[in-house]
């Protein structure tokens, strides 16, 4: 398999969501995002995070992405920074930065599992004790600035990536990639 975009990608305009989701399976196929980053130019890589993540908002919406697709969130700002996208990449830094300092974003990890339940609803029970320390109150308020910092980001992503918007949503996919063709 080729491992750049320019590679791969030969005209911008004519690329689809259909055509950006068989490239992202077919890098899924060298591995883990560890070892497609280190098998892809760095382009590649940032698109194949656009696509995912992206693809992924569009099924489930961001909670959805930072609690199922943890292995994506450290790339998530610096894809965002890549699309243009300071806005979105600044809300999504603000969730992110309310995960305790210990928080390890690896997907099908307990902890982790249990960081997004702490996160998501007071009433749900964890098992690490250095959750357990903290009080009702204090998770209380931790719960409500994610909703409130969750519910922000996906205001701000809906006029960009819902399906209605220009190029299906993916205009500024469509954009990264003429400019990285150039």
């Amino acid at each position: 398999m080729e491992n750049t975009l320019k590679e791969l990608i030969k005209d911008a305009s004519a690329i689809d969501e259909i055509q950006l989701a068989e490239i992202s399976g077919k890098l899924w196929e060298i591995g883990s995002l560890e070892e497609i980053k280190e098998n892809t130019s760095q382009e590649l890589f940032y698109l194949h995070v656009a696509v995912n993540m992206i693809g992924n908002w569009k099924g489930e919406g961001w909670w959805c992405i930072i609690c199922e697709h943890a292995d994506l969130v450290p790339y998530i700002p610096e894809t965002l920074e890549k699309l243009n996208l300071p806005e979105l990449k600044d809300a999504f830094e603000s969730i992110v930065k309310l995960f305790p300092e210990y928080t390890v974003f690896k997907s099908d990890d307990a902890l982790y599992y249990d960081i997004c339940n702490f996160l998501q609803s007071a009433s749900l029970k964890v098992t690490d004790e250095r959750l357990n320390s903290i009080t009702k109150d204090k998770r209380r308020e931790m719960v409500k600035q994610v909703r409130q910092n969750v519910d922000k980001l996906d205001t701000l992503t809906l006029p960009i990536w819902v399906e209605d918007a220009e190029c299906n949503g993916w205009k500024t996919v469509a954009e990264y990639i003429s400019s990285n063709l150039k």
